[in-house]
């Protein structure tokens, strides 16, 4: 008789666990989807920074290129318009560094 009694009740159990596994995939699912969007607006905001940074780094570059091609107008026109005293400094130069990396 205690088995009849306890039957429905455990029915009820058996679908009230089966219920709860239900809900803890959806939950699981849920879970999952929103690290998916977590995940895909890290990635929308570090693809963005990327490409400001790399823009910076094209304009710093084209600067930098800008100045070394002045620079390099303005030595060769010194040279151009003082040869003796162009040759005498990379002469001082060259005597210079051939000093300091003497191994003696």
């Amino acid at each position: 008789m205690a088995e009849r009694e306890l039957k429905p009740e455990l029915e009820a159990l058996k679908e009230d666990v089966a219920k709860l596994r239900e809900d803890l995939a959806k939950l699981k699912e849920a879970v999952a989807e929103l690290g998916r969007g977590e995940i895909e607006e890290a990635r929308r905001r570090l693809e963005g920074e990327a490409r400001r940074l790399l823009s910076e780094l094209e304009a710093a570059t084209r600067e930098f290129r800008e100045k070394a091609r002045s620079r390099a107008e303005e030595l060769t026109r010194e040279v151009e318009e003082h040869p003796l005293a162009s040759l005498a400094a990379a002469f001082g130069v060259g005597l210079l560094l051939g000093k300091l990396l003497d191994r003696r």
